[in-house]
């Protein structure tokens, strides 16, 4: 066990049930196939960190615990830490998730969402170094929301995940105005492509031309599609550092 804890966010990849908005461009199988290996992809870069990881995947209503543990270890092999994740809704989830992880021992903690398979793990790992002498760390979304938050144990508090309309596209505002309310000293990550939809997809496609990422899974099976991703071509956005 290390001081560090990286909580990965997880869904399982049923058609129909994840990346519903891609999939009304690109259909269900294939927005889940995409999904798992967006997962995939990101677990590989996670993988080599020094830290702890755990995959917290949302349970299923009409499956119980042990077969979703199941499915996940065949998926995504059987010696990792899994864990459901607890709640009615989102902020719930991630507040349950975040205190475990300090109940535990941890001190410090970062969360992550598995919709951006281009970050680099090793901007995951300085977040977590940088939270020696920041109070908390936040990863900014194009489409309002946010990537990433991470926390040390004694500045971590629940309230920062209540009272925010979780699915509405303004999540990133209220949340920093949580911080400062708290007067933290806030690592501000780079806004990041948060991929939901035939959009997003095409900037994932068209930035990586020229990066790492085009040896991923991800990117190969973008390849495959390249005629149908044009289709939706529209100006990138600006994109520090890249």
């Amino acid at each position: 066990m290390t001081d560090t804890c990286i909580l990965f966010f997880v869904k399982y990849p049923q058609p129909g049930k994840v990346k519903t908005r891609l999939g009304e461009a690109i259909g269900p199988e294939a927005a889940a196939q995409l999904y798992g290996l967006f997962v995939e992809d990101m677990l590989r870069g996670l993988d080599a960190l020094p830290s702890d990881l755990r995959v917290c995947y949302l349970p299923q209503p009409d499956t119980d615990d042990g077969e979703m543990r199941a499915r996940f270890a065949q998926w995504l092999g059987e010696g990792r830490a899994y864990y459901p994740q607890r709640g009615s809704n989102l902020g719930e989830r991630m507040s349950d998730a975040m205190e475990a992880a300090f109940a535990d021992g941890y001190a410090r903690v970062v969360l992550m969402g598995s919709d951006i398979p281009d970050f680099p793990p090793e901007l995951v790992h300085k977040t977590l170094l940088d939270l020696d002498r920041k109070d908390a760390a936040i990863g900014p979304a194009y489409d309002g929301g946010y990537y990433l938050i991470g926390f040390r144990r004694e500045t971590f508090f629940p309230e920062v995940f209540q009272g925010i309309v979780w699915g509405e596209a303004d999540v990133f505002r209220p949340t920093m105005e949580r911080l400062r309310q708290r007067r933290l000293d806030v690592l501000r990550l780079p806004d990041w492509n948060d991929v939901d939809t035939i959009w997003d997809l095409n900037i994932l496609y068209r930035t990586n031309r020229n990066s790492s990422f085009r040896k991923s899974g991800t990117y190969a099976l973008l390849r495959e599609r390249d005629a149908l991703i044009r289709q939706y071509d529209i100006d990138l956005p600006k994109m520090p550092g890249r």
